[in-house]
């Protein structure tokens, strides 16, 4: 556990528990759209296939439409990519700097740390931008 001496480190811990709980909450959303995607396409064919009403079929090809587009809009996929990859360079970073004996923690440890930790920031919101963007492509650094 970090220290209160040590804010660096709770400062590192925090950034890598708001990228986990992103991460995980893209990953969850994902899962649902993709899903409800495939079983709302499936149905769709199935009600075409079995002369259900038009208004049946035509709500399950709207809920289909709508769910392509909520998929574009917040695109959770790029996001849980890019959120589980700052967590992995923080979570890389935080344990590096555990491995330095406490004693041995000086400022240039801790400044590095604090590189490391904006490192990752900038490199996320730099991906997410990117995205938005379109072009999906990182800026030269």
């Amino acid at each position: 556990m970090p220290t209160p001496d040590d804010p660096v480190l709770e400062y590192a811990r925090a950034d890598l528990a708001w990228y986990a709980r992103v991460r995980d909450r893209a990953r969850r959303r994902r899962l649902v759209t993709e899903l409800s995607a495939l079983v709302v396409g499936a149905a769709t064919v199935v009600a075409a296939g079995l002369q259900a009403a038009p208004a049946v079929t035509a709500s399950l090809a709207g809920a289909s439409v709508f769910i392509g587009g909520f998929r574009q809009l917040f695109n959770d996929t790029e996001r849980h990519v890019l959120a589980a990859e700052a967590w992995s360079r923080l979570r890389t970073a935080i344990q590096r700097y555990q491995l330095v004996p406490e004693a041995e923690r000086d400022e240039t440890v801790r400044q590095l740390l604090l590189e490391q930790v904006e490192s990752a920031a900038a490199v996320e919101l730099q991906g997410w931008a990117a995205d938005r963007r379109g072009t999906g492509a990182l800026p030269p650094a």
